[in-house]
């Protein structure tokens, strides 16, 4: 298997018409993100989404985007910050 891909997600809290939503989101990874009312759930499941997003990339020969620069993501205040590393899915 292919070393697995580690990249950040900015996870932040959204209002909805009935409470709030939690989105997880992969900042460069073009539709790469996770949501749910789980703040829990959301970064469960976060793993397993971005090893979908590397697959396909691997699959397409396309290269995998390196990561924006952790500092600058938390000193932009968008969310709380996290590395995720790609579940390792057999």
């Amino acid at each position: 298997m292919a070393e697995l891909y580690v990249y950040p997600l900015v996870l932040y809290k959204e209002k909805i018409s009935d409470g709030y939503i939690w989105i997880g989101n992969f900042p460069g990874l073009n539709g790469c993100w996770a949501e749910d009312r789980s703040r829990d759930k959301v970064l469960a499941s976060a793993p397993f989404v971005l090893h979908e997003y590397a697959s396909a990339c691997r699959e397409l020969g396309w290269p995998l985007p390196e990561a924006p620069s952790l500092k600058e993501l938390e000193d932009s205040g968008v969310g709380e910050v996290f590395v995720i590393k790609e579940a390792e899915v057999s």
